[in-house]
């Protein structure tokens, strides 16, 4: 089978893995978000699954730090006057984990509740607004060996999103009462992940790169193609983030 003869990378460059203030914004920005659903609607859903989320990404982050499964580099926080303050591995685990896990999950939630309230629309894309506008005035002159490279059809992966999806499935199955509010739950994700990986494409900050077989099974390199691009992003955000995350939902909301 093609699908798993040859081999699907996503390419990952610039400084988003190591870049503390886009990180702690971010989070911030997910905080007041819970906050503001506390104190108008007295409810914890976005507190639990963005507190969940992010326990269990910074779990999984500290075992591919720990497995040097993947190599972490040193996150800093740029100062006031331009300077960079590297801060503890740690603490840089922990930040990658509440931007990879707890900040798009209560994004999710939170706009997902709200997704036919007008007021939240306009905030929802003015968030969007400021993530294409930070990209957009990042430098694309990215150095070409600072980047990590990732393997989507990898049988390990593939076993693991399996497992998930049929996991997700039963569970949807088992509580319908639940299927509306996780399929509002996931447009936001899906939606807003689609736009930032536009954007990164465009910018060359993510790319992705095929290898097939050749004559003597041995694997080269096969030339950039657009179609292959979107099919490999796509499903980087439909599945590894929409389907994916929506393990939290089934974990700390039901």
């Amino acid at each position: 089978m093609t699908l798993l003869d040859n081999k699907y990378y996503i390419i990952r460059r610039g400084d988003f893995a190591t870049n503390g203030n886009t990180k702690i914004l971010y989070t911030l920005f997910a905080l007041m978000l819970c906050i503001e659903e506390y104190v108008t609607r007295n409810i914890t859903d976005c507190f639990s699954i963005m507190i969940g989320s992010t326990v269990i990404w910074t779990v999984i982050e500290f075992f591919l730090h720990s497995t040097k499964t993947r190599n972490i580099k040193p996150m800093y926080i740029t100062n006031i006057d331009g300077s960079n303050h590297f801060i503890h591995k740690y603490y840089g685990i922990l930040l990658q984990g509440a931007q990879e896990g707890g900040v798009i999950t209560t994004i999710g939630l939170y706009f997902g509740d709200r997704i036919f309230e007008p007021y939240y629309l306009y905030l929802f894309h003015g968030l969007i607004m400021f993530i294409l506008i930070s990209m957009y005035l990042k430098s694309t002159n990215v150095n070409n060996n600072n980047f990590s490279k990732r393997q989507i059809n990898a049988h390990t992966s593939l076993g693991m999103m399996g497992i998930i999806s049929l996991y997700n499935m039963k569970t949807i199955i088992n509580n319908p009462t639940h299927l509306k509010r996780q399929f509002t739950m996931f447009l936001p994700m899906i939606y807003i992940s689609s736009i930032w990986t536009l954007m990164a494409y465009y910018k060359n900050f993510r790319n992705v790169e095929v290898e097939v077989r050749n004559k003597d099974g041995e694997y080269v390199v096969k030339p950039h193609c657009k179609y292959d691009a979107f099919f490999i992003l796509g499903y980087d955000v439909i599945f590894e983030i929409g389907v994916a995350y929506l393990t939290f939902y089934n974990w700390f909301i039901l």
